[in-house]
C-alpha cells in the first residue's frame, strides 16, 4: 500500500513538474506572440505612412507634370509672339529704310529745284 502511495506521489510530482513546464512554455509563447503583435502593429503603421507618402508624391508629380505642360504651352505662345514682333520689326525697319530713301530722293530734287531757282534769279 505504501508502495502505491509512493508511486502515486511520484506520478503526481511528475505531472506537477510537467504542468509547470507546460505553463512556463505557454507563458513564453504568449510573450512571443505579444512581441510579434507589437512588431506587426508598428510595421502596419509604417506601411500606412509609406502608402500615404507615396500617394502624396504621386499627386505632387502629377501636379508638376501638369504645370510643366502648361508652362511649355505658355513658352510656345511667347516664342510665337516674339517671332511675330521680330517680323513686324523687320517690316518696320524696311519701311523706314524705304521712307528714308524716298526722303533722300525728295531732298535731292528739292536741292536741285532750289539750285535751279537760284540760277534763274
Amino acid at each position: 500500500h505504501d508502495e502505491s502511495i509512493s508511486k502515486l506521489n511520484k506520478e503526481k510530482k511528475y505531472i506537477q513538474e510537467t504542468v509547470a513546464k507546460a505553463t512556463e512554455d505557454l507563458n513564453s509563447a504568449d510573450d512571443k506572440v505579444n512581441h510579434l503583435n507589437e512588431i506587426k502593429s508598428k510595421l502596419e503603421k509604417t506601411l500606412d505612412s509609406m502608402e500615404a507618402s507615396h500617394e502624396s508624391e504621386k499627386r505632387a508629380k502629377y501636379n508638376t507634370e501638369k504645370e510643366r505642360r502648361k508652362l511649355e504651352g505658355d513658352l510656345k505662345m511667347c516664342q510665337e509672339t516674339v517671332m511675330d514682333i521680330e517680323r513686324s520689326k523687320r517690316e518696320l525697319e524696311q519701311s523706314i529704310m524705304r521712307k528714308e530713301t524716298e526722303l533722300g530722293s525728295m531732298m535731292g530734287k528739292l536741292d536741285d529745284e532750289q539750285g535751279g531757282v537760284g540760277r534763274t534769279q
